[in-house]
């Protein structure tokens, strides 16, 4: 869905503008009060649904930005293809998803969404948060009551003491008078900031609840079901921050303690006593209803076993060159290859002939397609960077410096995640170049990556390893077996999950279970492999490039 037009949709076409009073979210667009009539009575549209413009602007922008309509073929959504997740018109089928057989209609997926699990889980969570960072903030407010009364008793216990000592104790008492101004503003500095960030999370948390109801009451069924899921993963971003925020925290209270040998005050005293903040752990219980799970509102479809995994041969590319270090499949299915002797990009069409090379500034290791604004996305460690390539121009887009080397590449939503090798597994964003680490243990060169789901895969030519972690950069399993695979290189995941891995000094190709447990040799050097460096699998055509 494009956001919404001010002018009527149907004045448009007429070349009229008129000012739209309503919104069809069956027609997707506006309708002037002469055009609303006039739709409401026609036997095409007289059952459809319309809201006032203002209420429809209420809408989220991720919402209002869904298109209800296959956008390359110009239809309407009529099925919905549960291997791949993505809502389908009746020519997807047949182009793009001839092969997929979990397709069902898109009517029964929708039907309930404004009632399924996910949105009933999601506003669930929404108010648990609420009410868990309101406990939290009323905590700390308390606590900052606390200093305040045990300043008083602390102060009052000071003065008892000075009137029985003689006018020595003046320095001292200042001095102690310092340091419980200086520790009590630094607390109440931290309280405060604290509590003014609980405050903020709270707005956001309302801004939340605001944005779902009115998603509930004014959004398309296929609009929420389609945006539940970014949601989903919103609120429960929210909650595990809180519930980390809560871990961390700990109550600090004032505390005094007099000096016992004040009797001795002029010989051997030389404070009155010591100001500190003891640390205990919060006795928060936050709201709980039930641990955090995943809600999907369609059927999981089973992983395929990589023993039913069959390999044949669907054509052969002469690369017209040597040291090819990196290698992707475009969505119009031609090929992009580096070479990182020649310096240079090389594209082929689907024919297998070449359609264009681009020289470049450095020797290319690893590439890969940014689906978001058709570019290429290329790394070099000679020098050390990042290239941006747009496909249509052929062109440089923009070169990222980096303060590491960087071996294979691999895209997460608009984050590329690299092999960074002595500095690990890291992330950068290519908006704003931040850069984030996910693995810090340092890496062997020519180290490749691959993402699927929640889930970073990592290969390492010395140790002969492959390696998965999650997105937290914590461990999930390692393979490692030197009689099937020697020196991994290139590596990517299918769409079941299952890992595809070459080995450079087994000059073959390896698929590994998505849990690490189970393998299977699938190419080998009979197949026409020769030192195979990289590989990178299709998942809309089920193809894999070797």
């Amino acid at each position: 869905m494009a956001a919404p037009s001010q002018s009527c949709g149907v004045c448009d076409l007429r070349h009229i503008t008129k000012p739209c009073i309503v919104w069809c979210t069956e027609c997707d667009e506006g309708l002037c009060s002469e055009c609303k009539e006039h739709h409401s009575l026609s036997k095409s549209s007289r059952g459809h649904s319309v809201i006032p413009i203002a209420e429809y602007q209420k809408l989220p922008a991720d919402v209002l930005k869904i298109i209800q309509y296959c956008t390359s073929h110009d239809k309407k959504y009529q099925f919905y293809c549960q291997k791949h997740e993505c809502p389908c018109c009746s020519t997807c089928i047949v182009e793009c998803h001839k092969e997929c057989r979990e397709i069902v209609e898109l009517e029964n997926i929708i039907r309930n969404a404004k009632f399924s699990n996910a949105m009933c889980e999601t506003e669930e969570s929404l108010v648990e948060i609420a009410e868990n960072l309101k406990k939290i903030r009323q905590h700390q407010q308390d606590n900052l009551l606390s200093f305040k009364d045990k300043r008083k008793e602390i102060e009052k216990e000071l003065k008892k003491t000075r009137m029985t000592i003689n006018n020595h104790l003046d320095k001292l008492q200042k001095d102690l008078m310092q340091q419980l101004n200086e520790l009590e503003e630094k607390e109440n500095s931290k309280i405060c900031q604290l509590i003014s960030s609980l405050e903020k999370k709270e707005k956001e948390i309302k801004e939340c609840q605001n944005s779902l109801l009115n998603i509930k009451k004014h959004a398309t069924d296929l609009q929420i079901f389609l945006s539940i899921k970014k949601i989903e993963e919103d609120v429960y971003s929210k909650g595990k921050q809180m519930q980390a925020l809560v871990e961390d925290m700990e109550q600090h209270t004032l505390s005094y303690q007099t000096n016992t040998s004040i009797q001795n005050i002029i010989s051997d005293i030389r404070n009155l006593g010591e100001v500190c903040i003891e640390s205990n752990p919060c006795d928060i219980v936050l709201i709980k209803k039930k641990a955090r799970q995943a809600q999907l509102m369609i059927s999981i479809v089973p992983t395929k076993s990589i023993e039913n995994i069959k390999i044949t041969t669907h054509k052969s590319i002469d690369t017209q060159g040597s040291a090819i270090h990196g290698c992707c499949i475009l969505p119009d299915d031609r090929f992009v290859f580096t070479y990182f002797g020649d310096q240079k990009v090389k594209v082929f069409n689907d024919k297998g002939l070449k359609d264009s090379e681009i020289k470049m500034p450095c020797h290319p290791i690893d590439i890969v397609y940014i689906k978001e604004d058709n570019t290429l996305a290329v790394s070099s460690n000679i020098p050390r960077t990042i290239t941006i390539i747009n496909l249509e121009t052929k062109q440089m887009m923009k070169t990222i410096a980096l303060d590491s080397n960087i071996d294979g590449i691999s895209m997460k939503g608009n984050q590329l995640i690299y092999s960074g090798r002595d500095k690990g597994i890291r992330m950068i964003d290519l908006n704003d170049e931040s850069i984030g680490y996910i693995v810090r243990d340092a890496m062997s060169f020519f180290c490749y990556t691959a993402t699927f789901r929640d889930n970073i895969y990592h290969t390492n030519r010395d140790n002969h390893t492959v390696i998965c972690y999650n997105l937290q950069g914590k461990l999930q399993w390692t393979f490692h077996n030197e009689s099937i695979l020697k020196a991994p290189h290139g590596i990517d995941v299918d769409n079941d999950g299952n890992v595809y891995v070459v080995g450079y000094g087994s000059n073959n190709v390896v698929v590994i279970s998505p849990n690490g447990q189970q393998h299977r040799e699938v190419l080998t050097g009979s197949d026409g492999l020769s030192g195979p460096m990289s590989l990178n699998y299709s998942g809309s055509n089920n193809q894999l490039l070797v």
